[in-house]
């Protein structure tokens, strides 16, 4: 329910239109991406609650962390149960509701998930350089192999998320006698639509300006999208070129592209801030725990004695 549902009954008819515009940017707070999750977080809530003849909305504190402890029970990850309970207070939230996950109850559930199930995220293996030749050359020379060689050239070579590569247009894309500069019209770090530039170098070894060029001959793209492909299509599409070129698939994901390039570069000796440059990550420490990975064994502490 929206926010101002409740509260636009007694306003004059005129202000119709602002009404609806004021819901649209209430609604706009939040990415496409996030409204789907929550909507599909509160269908199991609400699916949960009737099944057990509880109310869903308001909802009670004992409801909230009986659902979080079968979920829990059900193996379901931290995060994932996390985002449940935000999808809830919003809900909450959005009806002018007090939310019962603000509660100590609730809290202190979350915080035994945390403690019981653990909090690190899975480690995906990085698409080096290397691993990205192999992954090119698993490709063939139909249509779609033409695709694939472009879009995982060009999100390695542009450390980009599996999102923003699948929501790349061809008027985002200038071709320099270097390479490619591409404009990111939003992006995970630019949620207010700024814009953000990347560079891609051409380079001898990916060629990424020739990979590009041939998917889009082939295909006849002149304008939108350049790769009419979900993010979960593109992850798909790396695990299943890994599998081709003989590499656990289960290892790689979409994020294998982007932390390839940084773990490539890294390797490289690549300045820190000029891999930010690429890939736009606003904390340096994020950074960092690449490059730690990648140089764990460089003048390591016991190399002297061990």
């Amino acid at each position: 329910m929206n926010q101002l549902t409740t509260q636009t009954a007694a306003l004059p008819a005129h202000l119709a239109d602002s009404i609806e515009q004021a819901k649209e940017l209430i609604a706009a707070r939040h990415s496409t991406a996030t409204r789907l999750a929550y909507d599909s977080d509160l269908k199991a809530f609400n699916a949960w609650t009737r099944t057990n003849g509880l109310a869903s909305l308001p909802a009670s504190i004992e409801a909230v962390v009986l659902f979080l402890a079968e979920l829990s029970g059900q193996g379901m990850k931290p995060a994932s149960i996390a985002r449940k309970v935000a999808a809830i207070k919003f809900a909450h939230r959005q009806a002018n509701l007090p939310s019962p996950t603000d509660s100590e109850p609730v809290k202190a559930t979350m915080a035994g998930i945390k403690r019981t199930r653990g909090t690190a995220p899975r480690q995906v293996s990085p698409a080096t350089v290397e691993v990205i030749e192999q992954l090119l050359a698993a490709c063939d020379d139909s249509k779609a192999g033409f695709r694939d060689k472009a879009l995982i050239a060009l999100g390695f070579a542009a450390a980009l998320r599996r999102s923003e590569l699948a929501a790349i247009e061809l008027k985002d894309i200038q071709v320099s006698e270097r390479g490619l500069v591409i404009t990111l019209p939003r992006s995970k770090t630019d949620q207010e639509g700024k814009g953000q530039t990347v560079a891609v170098l051409d380079g001898s070894r990916l060629q990424v300006k020739r990979l590009l060029g041939d998917w889009l001959e082939v295909s006849g793209i002149t304008e939108g999208l350049v790769f009419p492909l979900t993010g979960r299509h593109i992850a798909n599409i790396i695990k299943a070129k890994a599998k081709a070129a003989g590499l656990n698939p289960e290892l790689f994901s979409g994020h294998s592209l982007r932390a390839g390039f940084i773990t490539s570069a890294a390797n490289a000796g690549a300045d820190i801030f000029r891999v930010m440059d690429v890939s736009r990550h606003r904390s340096m420490n994020t950074v960092r725990g690449y490059v730690r990975r990648a140089k764990q064994f460089d003048n390591h502490a016991g190399a002297a004695f061990m």
